[in-house]
């Protein structure tokens, strides 16, 4: 735990180095998603989308996607940018340290300029949570949590199947990004809206609607299935195979040299 405090507080008073740039790039990075959340509703009014939709509920699904997305790349953007460490033969240095490898791949990087988009994130689960449900229950207030575990827990699982890849290519593939960006970006937006296979490869494959879509459903008493409470933990499983990717490809690795 003090390791991690230390990793912690010495990413922070790097960032704090240049505290204007850090200001900037706060309010930037929250801008930014604002935007993308200005792009969803100006999507919705064109197409008549509102009509059809609980602002609240899309509200809810765009913020629990980005809450999670956020999170995940302001603690774990050591497994984002894994890649980094292949090529500069830092890997190497950590494989000889007595310490965890996924502990050290956390430390080597955390980007506190996202700070402000889980703020932002959070600010509008929360908001939307409130006008959303009814009556709030122990098991919603649980879901909402689930909710917010099992997206990062599955963000976390792609970011490291991403990393397994650098083992390969060394540097990392823009399919990768395409997958998680590209996994929060449907995500946005209620799952009816996709065609039935799109909505099949996001449930069984990248099982990300479980982090939204089913769980809402609970929540403004569609259903009354407990399991549904949870259900986000479900990704898990990815995180699980994950690591053993993960671990399978560390196995193989053996320098990138000098």
């Amino acid at each position: 735990m003090e390791l991690i405090k230390n990793y912690l507080a010495n990413h922070l008073k790097v960032s704090l180095e240049y505290r204007l740039s850090f200001i900037l790039s706060l309010i930037s990075q929250g801008l930014y998603m604002l935007i993308e959340l200005f792009a969803v509703y100006a999507l919705f009014r064109k197409f008549n989308l509102l009509k059809m939709y609980n602002i609240n509920e899309v509200l809810l699904s765009f913020s629990a996607i980005w809450l999670s997305f956020s999170f995940c790349e302001l603690f774990f953007r050591g497994f984002d940018n894994f890649s980094k460490l292949i090529i500069k033969g830092d890997f190497d240095i950590l494989l000889i340290r007595p310490r965890s490898i996924y502990l050290q791949i956390f430390g080597s990087d955390v980007c506190y300029e996202k700070f402000s988009r889980v703020l932002t994130a959070l600010g509008l689960f929360l908001y939307s949570s409130i006008n959303l449900i009814d009556k709030f229950s122990l098991g919603k207030v649980l879901l909402l949590f689930n909710m917010f575990l099992g997206g990062v827990m599955l963000f976390l699982g792609l970011f490291i199947m991403g990393a397994t890849m650098c083992f390969y290519t060394i540097q990392g593939l823009e399919v990768v990004n395409i997958i998680t960006n590209g996994a929060k970006q449907f995500a946005e937006y209620p799952i009816r809206i996709y065609r039935r296979a799109l909505r099949l490869v996001f449930t069984f494959v990248i099982p990300i609607t479980i982090i939204n879509y089913y769980p809402i459903n609970y929540l403004i008493g569609k259903t009354n299935n407990l399991l549904y409470i949870f259900l986000p933990l479900v990704s898990f499983i990815v995180l699980f195979i994950g690591t053993k990717i993960f671990n399978f490809g560390m196995s193989k690795y053996y320098s990138t040299g000098s």
